[in-house]
Order: C-alpha cells, then sequence, then structure tokens
C-alpha cells in the first residue's frame, strides 16, 4: 500500500469507521524548558489529546492533539485573523508508523477545524481529499460547529488538486 492508497481508505471513511481512544494514547513527545541562559531546565512529556482505530483494518490508526503553535497568525485579511488560532497535529499510523503528518487549523478560539492551505491568499483553494480529512477528524475530535459553514467563511474553497 503507498501513501495515496493509505490516504484515499481514511478520506473516504465515516466517523462510524473509527474507534475513539482518549488519553492516554501512547503518542508521546518530550518537549525541553530552557533557562534564560539557554541550558535546559527540565524535559516534560506531551501527547495527543486522542487517537483513533479504523474498525475495518486496525493497522490504520491516527491520533489527533499534539499543538504545533500555540498561537498561530492568520493574515490580517481573513475573517477570523483577530481570534486566537494555533496549529495542531493530526498524525495518520499504518501498523504503527507515521506515514503522513497534516497541520490543522484550529480557529476562532478554537471552535472549527480547517485544513492548512498552502496560499492564504483568497481564493484559498484547498485539495478535496485535505477537506475530507480534515472535515473527518473535525467530526471525530472537533468541536461541534458546522465545518462547512466556517470552512467558507474562512474563503476556502474545494478544488481538484493534487495532494498530498
Amino acid at each position: 500500500m503507498d501513501l495515496r492508497d493509505l490516504l484515499g481508505i481514511v478520506v473516504g471513511s465515516s466517523v462510524d469507521d473509527w474507534t475513539i481512544l482518549f488519553r492516554p494514547t501512547y503518542r508521546h513527545r518530550i518537549v525541553a524548558s530552557h533557562k534564560p541562559d539557554g541550558t535546559v531546565e527540565r524535559l516534560s512529556a506531551d501527547e495527543h489529546q486522542v487517537a483513533f482505530s479504523y474498525r475495518p483494518n486496525i493497522a490504520i490508526s491516527m491520533a489527533y492533539g499534539l499543538v504545533e503553535q500555540g498561537s498561530y497568525s492568520l493574515p490580517p485579511s481573513n475573517r477570523f485573523a483577530a481570534e486566537n488560532a494555533r496549529t495542531i497535529y493530526l498524525d495518520v499510523f499504518l501498523e504503527g508508523r507515521l506515514a503522513h503528518r497534516e497541520v490543522v487549523v484550529a480557529i476562532d478560539r478554537q471552535r472549527c477545524l480547517l485544513p492548512m492551505p498552502r496560499d492564504w491568499n483568497p481564493p484559498i483553494v484547498i485539495p478535496s481529499e485535505q477537506y475530507s480529512l480534515i472535515r473527518l477528524i473535525h467530526d471525530l475530535a472537533g468541536p461541534p460547529t458546522d465545518y462547512d459553514d466556517y470552512f467558507s467563511e474562512a474563503g476556502m474553497i474545494r478544488a481538484s488538486l493534487p495532494w498530498p
């Protein structure tokens, strides 16, 4: 199976195809805290908020929730630029190995999860498969808001473009 086949399975799945596994997810990252002089003060472990197992084939899994940037700035022209945004990792695994990492943008004080575009200049074109992947994770782990409304309000449109 190649990457496009794997992502095709994930993108073509529905919410009911996934088992949700809350913390601990056993997908850790070690983060160093530094002193003012640059030396390491302490190490702490961080992990995804939630993991998912694909019911039809448990060799496929995902994990979501590691914060990449706690404060992400959208372009000033974007409708949601004034609100707090952050970027979060969505990892797709095959047989426990990281196969794909997608950066998700949580906008409007984390009220919606959106795909990270290649370019924020309008029109913000998003490949259809990327749209579907982020819509899936929004439905699985995101807030109870309307993904399509936020997607269009953010100035995003779907297009048949190659992805990833």
